[in-house]
């Protein structure tokens, strides 16, 4: 096995990430979708790629699977790119477990993902340090969790019973029954960020990523002029109702400055609450529901000084124009996720 890739300030103390998700991707996925990242790659010039879920692997075996693997992350192995990713709840509805999946993730070259702890819900809670550019010190750090897939699993990890039910008629955020980070897992990060200030005598910056956003997201939908909202808000965060206390702990702790997430097609809005930048990535995949003028990944340009960042969405359409636009004989759900940016 290779050695993993060190990540590391540049000269100019910047470091540039590259955040996509929501391939959607299976065995005949659009080449469109390579084509895409590719354009993406070569705009953002990034020095580590996240991906955020739902890379929707449906291959039956290993060697499928890695053919996969091998095919549609092409555009970032070839550059000889550092990258990492997070699961989606799609992820786990395929004939591979997560658990098998990742391993066969962390044979592709420059993976930097990690299973975790294995005493934590989900596969794929890990930190990435960003070593700084005078010296081996972490100078900004990237927490990953897995936000599972729908609350009906937390069922049997919480011994509730059958009948439990998560989402009420006046529910917190918009009624989703999907899954979200777990407290277990909000507690594994803030232990080890404080286990980490007291190895190194401070606290390091950081940004957090995962699948499905914290319901703390409905708070920048619902109050844009307050929280500095910018992009294109299309569809309802489709949140966990459960809160985990996620934010809360970023909060508490001080040293996350930022949360991105993907999961939601039409959503590619950004704010700020109580400090903490809560950003979707949009999503890059053609073989599902997207709109075309949406359609990209989101970049978040780490300071090394200052230790924050700024970040903003890269649109394929303003990168390859009518190149960008999927196929009109085909889209999922229907004419409303059919949505031209071009004539």
């Amino acid at each position: 096995m290779a050695e993993k890739p060190i990540l590391r300030f540049r000269e100019n103390g910047r470091f540039t990430i590259l955040m996509v998700s929501d391939f959607h991707a299976g065995r005949d996925f659009s080449p469109k979708l390579t084509a895409g990242l590719d354009a993406l790659l070569d705009a953002a010039k990034p020095d580590l790629v996240l991906i955020g879920g739902d890379q929707c692997i449906v291959q039956d075996t290993e060697e499928e699977t890695r053919d996969y693997l091998a095919k549609v992350l092409a555009p970032i192995t070839k550059r000889g790119l550092p990258w990492a990713h997070v699961f989606g709840n799609h992820d786990r509805e395929q004939p591979m477990p997560p658990e098998t999946q990742q391993k066969l993730y962390e044979q592709i070259p420059g993976c930097l993902a990690e299973a975790g702890p294995e005493d934590l819900p989900g596969v794929g809670n890990y930190r990435l340090d960003v070593l700084s550019s005078t010296s081996d010190e972490a100078a900004f750090r990237i927490w990953a969790l897995d936000s599972q897939r729908e609350n009906k699993d937390f069922i049997p990890q919480f011994g509730l019973a059958e009948n439990t039910r998560f989402v009420l008629p006046h529910p917190f955020g918009a009624g989703s029954q999907q899954g979200g980070v777990t407290f277990r897992q909000a507690a594994w990060y803030y232990g080890e960020s404080v286990r980490l200030e007291r190895g190194c005598g401070k606290k390091v910056p950081a940004i957090m990523f995962f699948h499905i956003p914290p319901i703390e997201v409905n708070l920048i939908d619902r109050n844009p002029e307050q929280t500095h909202a910018i992009g294109s808000r299309r569809e309802s965060p489709g949140c966990c109702e459960l809160n985990s206390g996620v934010f809360m702990a970023c909060l508490e702790r001080g040293d996350v400055k930022g949360i991105f997430f993907g999961h939601e097609h039409l959503n590619d809005f950004s704010g700020e609450y109580c400090g903490i930048t809560l950003a979707y990535d949009a999503a890059l995949g053609y073989n599902m529901s997207a709109h075309d003028d949406l359609r990209g990944g989101r970049v978040i340009e780490l300071d090394e000084k200052t230790g924050t960042f700024d970040t903003y969405s890269l649109k394929l359409v303003d990168l390859m124009g009518k190149d960008a636009l999927r196929d009109p004989d085909y889209f999922e759900g229907g004419c409303r996720y059919f949505f031209r940016a071009l004539p």
